[in-house]
């Protein structure tokens, strides 16, 4: 398990690095509620980035606080205290993960209420399915760890190379300022991943709860700036059942939509992939009691 968490933060930290800042102004397929995609990014950027920089603190004062109390003390020393006491006080995962959670629940809960109208007015959002809040609980709480440990792991190599070379504790100061892993570059990409992601989930859920949609097309973003992933490309117009699972082709991971959070960060990380109903007009037509006698019972099985 360990070593799997290790190769997913070194996976993510290369291709965030390689991949340029995401432009919202590329093209985006169609869906209702997208007019908010920005400012909901804009904000949820703004709270990791706060947290993002309140942790870069943490370890810059004891840095200081470290050196102050004996200047013997070396870097290797240092390296040994964080990794046995400033780990165990860092208290970014917990707080990352509650401001993510209350972020994708109420970011969800307003998008699938757009959603849902937009497909039949007769069939309004009323409450998140028993599956998507588990789904948001447990996304937050991993989210968090991961975002935690590649913190950890970025000042950990960080201060094992200033030993290596030699460097001096002034040369590792500057250093920490400056480590991508604190940065607004690392936030802001991380914000518009995830809430492309709880738009994505956002569809599914919607989906699942309105009776007249029977499958889910996957749409490419045709954005030419936003370096277009092939296997994405032939997905496009791609239709498979509501909780059916949709297979990349090429790497043949599977998935419930776009981001997914069980694909790998190679095709999360950057992408701009949409969801569209595929509606049953018969079932549309149906009275409005039926369609939420369905939508009922749909949200009664929809528990894991």
């Amino acid at each position: 398990m360990v070593e799997k968490i290790v190769s997913l933060i070194k996976s993510i930290d290369d291709y965030v690095q390689k991949a340029e800042q995401d432009d919202l102004t590329d093209t985006v397929p169609e869906f209702p509620g997208l007019e908010e995609v920005p400012e909901l990014v804009e904000l949820f950027e703004k709270t990791i980035a706060k947290l993002l920089r309140r942790q870069r603190k943490l370890y810059l004062d004891a840095l200081k606080d470290f050196i102050a109390k004996d200047d013997s003390e070396t870097l290797a020393a240092y390296l040994v205290y964080i990794q046995q006491n400033l780990f165990a006080v860092d208290e970014f995962e917990e707080q990352f993960g509650e401001a993510a959670a209350e972020f994708l629940q109420t970011t969800i809960e307003k998008l699938v209420e757009k959603m849902m109208e937009s497909i039949d007015r007769d069939v309004a959002f009323e409450v998140l399915s028993v599956r998507a809040m588990t789904w948001i609980e447990e996304w937050s709480r991993d989210l968090a760890r991961i975002m935690q440990l590649s913190t950890h792991t970025a000042v950990e190599k960080l201060l094992t190379t200033a030993i290596e070379e030699g460097q001096s504790i002034a040369d590792v100061e500057m250093a920490m300022k400056d480590l991508p892993a604190f940065n607004r570059n690392r936030a802001g990409t991380t914000a518009i991943t995830e809430v492309l992601t709880a738009s994505s989930h956002a569809q599914h859920e919607s989906y699942a709860q309105s009776p007249a949609v029977t499958g889910k097309k996957w749409k490419h973003s045709g954005g030419k700036k936003n370096n277009p992933r092939e296997n994405h490309v032939a997905l496009d117009g791609t239709v498979v059942g509501v909780d059916e699972l949709f297979t990349i082709p090429g790497s043949m991971e599977i998935c419930a939509y776009p981001r997914d959070p069980s694909l790998p960060a190679s095709e999360r990380v950057h992408c701009h992939c949409a969801l569209g109903p595929v509606v049953d007009e018969e079932i549309l037509g149906l009275s409005a009691e039926e369609k939420r006698r369905i939508r009922d019972e749909a949200l009664a099985s929809l528990v894991a």
